[in-house]
């Protein structure tokens, strides 16, 4: 049998390992899901599981290190569809709507993910060894998709009114908390009033260049 054989199971075996984990973390939190729980889910024994995770917190963060892969690749898929020219009005809405776009996908519309991400921080604030493994996972992901949007905006000779980092994190901030609060009230008739509200406050930070159709006058 072939290396290539042998990995490509063993990755279908981790990844089997983490959806189920993930579900059940959504369903009953981290701390209430057994090890037993998630081979169950995932029809594996516990020999599978410790052959490919050492522990629980193992798997959880291999749970946020494939989310961020995820939503690497949607980030830098849809940013790469961005023509290389000087931002423009017409360009501008290209960007907002492909933020829009990564943003929707990633973070909001998955009830699953803003609990299991809930349970992670939740986990992390009680376990002092776990939250410095997983801020540092996180904050790799969050590098490098501000690398990649970064990219664009110099492409098409943008600034923003503040700086990059802080512009995702407050993206961020706006998602999770709009998302849990729908989810805490029940609401379903959030969806367009969050774009609307994202697409807004994309646009009054992301600044065109003098000259440009659109562009403020001084």
């Amino acid at each position: 049998m072939s290396s290539t054989v042998v990995s490509n199971r063993r990755q279908q075996t981790r990844d089997r390992l983490v959806v189920a984990a993930a579900a059940l973390f959504a369903e009953k939190g981290i701390a209430g899901s057994s090890v037993e729980e998630i081979c169950e889910r995932a029809g594996f024994t516990r020999g599978a599981f410790y052959s490919n995770f050492e522990s629980k917190e193992d798997l959880c963060l291999e749970i946020v290190h494939q989310r961020g892969e995820q939503l690497l690749a949607t980030t830098r898929r849809a940013l790469a569809m961005i023509p290389d020219a000087p931002v423009s009005a017409h360009s501008l809405d290209e960007i907002i709507a492909k933020v829009v776009a990564v943003l929707d996908i990633g973070n909001t519309l998955d009830d699953n993910w803003v609990l299991v991400r809930t349970e992670l921080r939740l986990y992390a604030f009680r376990n002092p060894s776990f939250r410095s493994a997983l801020r540092a996972v996180e904050q790799e992901a969050v590098q490098l998709a501000i690398a990649a949007l970064a990219d664009a905006l110099r492409r098409q000779r943008a600034r923003l009114l503040l700086p990059i980092d802080e512009l995702m994190l407050t993206l961020d901030a706006y998602c999770e908390h709009t998302r849990l609060d729908a989810i805490l009230s029940g609401r379903t008739d959030w969806e367009d009033a969050w774009r609307t509200g994202l697409e807004r406050l994309v646009r009054s930070l992301v600044v065109l260049p003098e000259g440009t159709a659109g562009a403020p006058a001084r």
